[in-house]
């Protein structure tokens, strides 16, 4: 596993950009399975989480919040969850790299936010330890507390704001951005995109929102191309090209 190389806020919250962790992101792709830098495809997720970050998966409901899709804990410790069965909560202990998940997103509906989910508690473990780490007074869940992050909710794929209030919700961002790096990498996304624009026999070109008839349907139909390939959510592959400045509204921005 690659360490990220930057520089830490007090609390040890990563100071960086995306430009910075689309490069972190393309080596993890490289090291971990160098075929899908450049070849469009999809990355395997479950052991890119078990052999690749040596987490451990669990699939339970996480009761203190029926909107947390993803809990990653970073010490050990105990997490209420439901079981299954009887409908009632208990406490499971935990030891440092276990990943809880709810379970309803392994129905076939919900695969592709499975597939974001995993990748986001991913980032986090990857780019996050420190904040999170026991011996970090300043740390967002405090010294004194079994440091877990509640880091996934139902709230959509992820964020096109880039403001963030507090620690919590700039690591949130970063961990978005850093699991649809590694899931739709740069270089499989500019052949992705070359490949579809040769097949309306066009030159790769800025998609801008309003500037024409054939502007809005590729904004349409793109992200669905984009999803297929790289088994994401229309959702979350327009993001992605909305972030890389692919697709713009009029006036702004530049392509890939």
């Amino acid at each position: 596993m690659l360490e990220f190389d930057t520089s830490y806020s007090f609390s040890q919250v990563p100071y960086t950009t995306n430009a910075a962790l689309d490069d972190y992101a393309e080596q993890i792709v490289k090291d971990f399975a160098p075929e899908r830098l450049n070849t469009p495809g999809v990355l395997d997720t479950d052991s890119f989480m078990e052999y690749y970050l040596r987490l451990t998966l669990y699939y339970y409901r996480i009761c203190h919040n029926r909107k947390v899709q993803g809990m990653t804990a970073f010490n050990g410790g105990v997490v209420e969850v439901l079981d299954e069965k009887s409908g009632t909560p208990f406490e499971m202990p935990v030891e440092t790299g276990a990943v809880i998940i709810d379970p309803l997103l392994l129905l076939k509906r919900n695969l592709n936010r499975l597939r974001f989910t995993m990748l986001h508690e991913g980032s986090h473990w990857l780019i996050h330890r420190k904040a999170f780490a026991s011996d970090n007074p300043f740390g967002p869940a405090g010294i004194y507390a079994n440091q877990f992050l509640a880091a996934k909710e139902g709230r959509g794929d992820y964020l096109r704001n880039q403001k963030e209030r507090n620690d919590i919700e700039c690591m949130e961002r970063q961990a978005d951005f850093l699991s649809s790096a590694i899931l739709i990498p740069r270089p499989a996304l500019r052949e992705v995109y070359r490949q579809y624009f040769r097949s309306y026999h066009e030159k790769p070109r800025r998609i801008i929102r309003g500037n024409s008839p054939m502007d809005d349907f590729f904004a349409k139909h793109l992200p669905e191309h984009v999803s297929k390939i790289f088994n994401v959510s229309e959702k979350a592959a327009l993001i992605r090209l909305e972030k890389l400045t692919a697709i713009v509204d009029r006036r702004w921005g530049y392509y890939i």
